[in-house]
């Protein structure tokens, strides 16, 4: 055997091993294939296999003796050869083919899971624009409720709730801290729709007691929200805006970096605008002397003395009143409120009505002071001591009881007459007895002061009590709250006609 034919039976073998192998790897492949491409394969193996067989039957043909002639072997090899090539161009067109189709299909997918995904996006927008105007909603009834239930306290609420939001903004807090710290303003009070009245419009200060109850409106507001409302920056500003920095506050005396942003924020705004506030009770404070307190608390460690000094800067532009829509309240809740208040200041087991609420009849417009002048009467009881020591605690409060019912039935009977003839009303103050009366003519005060006197000087003849008149005139549109400090800081000389 010649060199070349040695160097031939070598190639020849290693191509027999590289065909094996395909052969094997082609069987695998094949397991792997869709059924639909399963079928162009099985062609490639069985020529495989037949290019296999060539080559192990061409090795005889390397010796010089052979029936078969090499040039035919060759031939039948090539022409394999030829057909193997068509078949893997046919069988790679029919795999592009495939490939383009599942291409086009998923395109086709991906398009319509991207019209999936936009449709869920749009209705899970939907769905949070929904619930964040739901939310809005709930915030704005509570706030409605808190208005119904006691107008001064929303009043309270919507003027914390500019404050707040003044801060915020100098704060640079975003669009969605600013919208949560304005809604838990107008709801950071929304516990006291479960305080009785005796508690939250007690003219005075509060006795431990009451301060007690009032303590635990945080805590319902606080209930009422954490359960309901997925917020827990509005139920922190409900919960903690009473809390001081010092420990000081409540409901838990919570220090520094306890207490959160908000509820720090609405502290500050909560303070300010309680001493500005008028209330029937108590007469607004100037701007100046409500900063220096502000300032005073914050130097003291209760309240965060950069927001005070926020405070400072936002002060000049809060408005001194704040005007509410019609729609905040139901157009016969005043009557309702005129009702409610009137209850309340009714001296209990008597039907005398405290002097405060005369303030609130004048907050409320509902006496025609501004447009027409009035007279305030106080008969003072200077004796009642030694009355009370002469005749015992209950004789003593009874006189004092029948005086009353006698001034109340002569100012009822001077009030009980046409509008424009006057009215004449009647309160208590302690042991003394306040008239406030609006006379159209100058000779029915003349009058009714005549008839009080007499009604004096009998109450003194039969059970020996004296009881000095005093009467102080105000013109039209003179303020309620200095006439009544003017009368009771000095009624130094005797009413006269």
């Amino acid at each position: 055997m010649t060199i070349t034919s040695i160097i031939a039976a070598a190639l020849i073998l290693l191509g027999i091993i590289l065909m094996s192998a395909s052969i094997i790897l082609g069987r695998k492949i094949t397991r792997s294939l869709p059924l639909e491409l399963r079928h162009n394969w099985l062609p490639l193996l069985s020529l495989m296999s037949l290019f296999l067989l060539g080559y192990i039957g061409f090795l005889p043909l390397l010796g010089e003796q052979t029936v078969f002639p090499p040039q035919l072997f060759a031939s039948f090899i090539l022409l394999g050869g030829a057909i193997f090539v068509f078949l893997v161009t046919s069988f790679t067109r029919s795999t592009i083919v495939r490939i383009k189709a599942d291409e086009a299909q998923l395109k086709k997918n991906n398009m319509l899971l991207a019209d999936e995904i936009r449709f869920r996006r749009a209705a899970e927008e939907k769905f949070r624009r929904q619930s964040e105007m739901m939310q809005h909603d709930i915030l704005e009834i509570m706030a409605e409720m808190i208005a119904n239930r006691d107008l001064h306290t929303y009043e309270h609420a919507a003027q914390v709730a500019r404050i707040a939001g003044l801060i915020g903004r100098e704060l640079k807090l975003n669009d969605d801290d600013l919208k949560a710290l304005e809604f838990g303003c107008l709801v950071h009070d929304i516990g006291k729709t479960a305080i009785p009245d005796d508690v939250l419009l007690k003219p005075g200060n509060f006795d431990p007691q009451d301060r007690f109850i009032m303590q635990y409106h945080p805590l319902v507001g606080a209930k009422i929200f954490a359960r309901h409302l997925q917020d827990d920056r509005i139920t922190s500003s409900i919960l903690n805006h009473h809390e001081r920095l010092d420990g000081s506050g409540y409901p838990a005396g919570l220090k520094g970096d306890e207490i959160d942003l908000f509820s720090r924020i609405i502290a500050v705004a909560d303070t300010y605008e309680s001493l500005l506030a008028r209330r029937p009770y108590k007469q607004p404070m100037s701007r100046d002397k409500a900063l220096a307190i502000v300032e005073q608390e914050a130097s003291a460690g209760q309240l965060d003395q950069e927001l005070v000094r926020l405070l400072k800067k936002i002060a000049p532009q809060i408005p001194e009143t704040i005007t509410f829509s019609p729609q905040v309240t139901a157009g016969f809740m005043k009557d309702i409120e005129v009702f409610r208040q009137k209850t309340y200041f009714r001296e209990p087991l008597t039907d005398f009505y405290n002097y405060r609420y005369l303030y609130f009849l004048n907050d409320a417009a509902l006496l025609r002071n501004n447009t027409m002048p009035y007279d305030l009467f106080l008969v003072d009881i200077p004796t009642f001591g030694e009355l009370q020591q002469k005749t015992g605690h209950v004789v003593a409060d009874q006189v004092l009881d029948e005086l009353g019912h006698r001034l109340l039935k002569t100012a009822t009977e001077w009030g009980s007459g046409s509008a424009d003839a006057g009215l004449v009303m009647l309160f208590r103050k302690g042991k003394d007895y306040l008239l406030y009366g609006e006379f159209s003519e100058a000779g029915d005060t003349t009058a009714f002061l005549q008839q009080l006197q007499e009604q004096l000087a009998a109450v003194r003849q039969e059970w020996d009590l004296a009881a000095n008149l005093h009467r102080q005139h105000f013109v039209a549109g003179f303020p309620m709250d200095k006439a009544l400090a003017s009368l009771f800081a000095a009624p130094t000389r005797p009413a006269s006609g």
